[in-house]
């Protein structure tokens, strides 16, 4: 049943592309900078809360509990995989509400609209991406990182968490549907969940054994580590979190996937 499902959105695949592409278009139709946008947020971002957490009465630059990472691009790898995270769910919240005469007059798997909005955000982290690229070379030739065949393990991790932003998304996307104020709680939420996470500060629980049950409740915790240890050349840290983390990842889409379908028929009724 689930392959079923899954080899109709394959068919429909050619939808589901272009309505990432026109989330794309109408995101940054009318800005002066356009897609440009999706480059310099990430950047300035990292270059605002750098100086917060380095100049500030807070200084988290020590590189000791960094494992030797500059700072900066730790902070910048961290803006730009939240960023990715943080954006798909966003945009995935109103992706029925905002499609309601096509989910209403035509019949496709509802399914595209929330899997587009992961595509689209995908294209943005792209983008933000490249701007790690240039500060990566730099402290390559500094010796500050080091570039190892570990590198090759980036698009596993990054399927870890596009499959947990797909099933959040699911989930999401269909709530709001029903109850619209699920994207003013999820908003506070997500605000919450950026501070709980090691986007700008290290979270370690090595010294706090009774704390550690919270990396493995939060699955971006591992997900990030596991970023950042292949950008500076070093093993993955916590592997049994990563693990822990692709289950999650695996259990959230797969309940994702069979509660968005069943309810699927009502959309109809309350969009």
């Amino acid at each position: 049943m689930l392959g079923e499902q899954f080899s109709e959105i394959l068919r429909y695949r050619g939808l589901l592309g272009m309505l990432a592409w026109r989330d794309i278009r109408v995101r940054y139709k009318q800005s002066l900078l356009g897609v440009t946008w999706a480059f310099l947020m990430p950047l300035i971002n990292a270059l605002v809360l750098y100086a917060i957490f380095t100049f500030g009465p807070l200084d988290l630059s020590d590189r000791s509990k960094l494992r030797g990472m500059p700072y900066f691009l730790f902070v910048l790898s961290g803006v730009v995989a939240w960023g990715f995270f943080a954006g798909t769910l966003t945009s995935s919240m109103e992706c029925l509400t905002r499609n309601s005469r096509l989910v209403t007059k035509v019949y496709f798997p509802r399914e595209v609209f929330p899997l587009s909005s992961v595509a689209g955000s995908f294209v943005d982290f792209c983008i933000a991406a490249l701007v790690i690229i240039p500060f990566y070379l730099y402290y390559l030739h500094t010796g500050d990182v080091e570039a190892t065949p570990r590198l090759l393990l980036l698009p596993f991790i990054l399927l870890i968490q596009a499959t947990l932003a797909g099933g959040l998304s699911l989930i999401l996307s269909m709530a709001n549907l029903f109850f619209r104020d699920v994207k003013y709680i999820m908003t506070f939420i997500l605000q919450m969940w950026f501070f709980a996470t090691n986007v700008v500060y290290p979270i370690t629980f090595d010294s706090h054994p009774g704390l550690r049950w919270i990396a493995y409740i939060n699955p971006m915790i591992p997900i990030l580590d596991a970023y950042r240890a292949i950008l500076i050349g070093d093993p993955i840290p916590n592997k049994i979190g990563l693990l822990v983390a692709a289950i999650i990842a695996v259990l959230v889409f797969y309940f994702g996937w069979k509660v968005f379908h069943r309810a699927e028929f009502k959309f109809a009724e309350v969009v």
